[in-house]
Parts: C-alpha cells; structure tokens; sequence
C-alpha cells in the first residue's frame, strides 16, 4: 500500500472515530464542534468523506465500520410515573417523562432517529 493511501486510511479512521465520539456525546454538531475545536464546515465535510469512503468500501472488507447503533437499557426513577410519550420502534421502547427539558427530548428523538 503507498504512503498516500496509508495516511488517507488513517486520516479516515481517526475523522470516523470524532463522528463517533460526537454521536455518543449526544452534544450537537455546534457543541461539540466548540468544545473540540474544530469547525463546523470541517465536520461536515469530514462526515461526507467518511460516508463516501464507507460507501465505496462496502462489502470490500476494508477496516472502516459504522458507529455502533445505541442500546438502550430500562432504567427505574422512583416516584415518576408521569409519562408523557411512549415511542416503540421496533423491539426498542422510549418513555418520555412529563417535564422532560426540550434538550433531553431532542436528544432522544435523534437517538431513535438513527434505529
């Protein structure tokens, strides 16, 4: 394998595993761009990248994966039964309790987005 295509390869795991990360932070594209410096044009043009690769690679065996989808797990809060909204996707249950802040909500739904 030549110099170029070596450091494109590692260029594209290291941009995948910022997407990841941002994915699994459940910050925004701004919030995490900010914390991590980089900006946001940046990140999109490196998360097209990553989906071309990706694109062009399935199938070949190459070492670049998709992000691992979210497992939600069931947790108890004691004292709140108020729910609001029950989303069922598939086996996958999401209950939104009443009072739920906007930012929890949306992160929520787009969590559920990517099943």
């Amino acid at each position: 394998m030549r110099v170029n295509a070596v450091t494109r390869t590692i260029q594209l795991q290291e941009w995948a595993s910022q997407i990841q990360e941002r994915l699994q932070s459940g910050l925004t594209v701004n919030e995490w761009c900010v914390r991590h410096g980089i900006p946001v044009k940046t990140y999109y043009y490196r998360l097209r990248r990553v989906r071309e690769e990706l694109l062009e690679s399935a199938g070949s065996g190459n070492v670049l994966t998709l992000p691992e989808r979210p497992v939600f797990a069931a947790l108890s809060v004691p004292g709140l039964k108020n729910v609001a909204v029950t989303v069922h996707i598939g086996e996958h249950t999401a209950e939104i309790q009443d009072g739920a802040g906007t930012e929890t909500i949306e992160r929520v739904l787009r969590t559920l987005s990517r099943l």
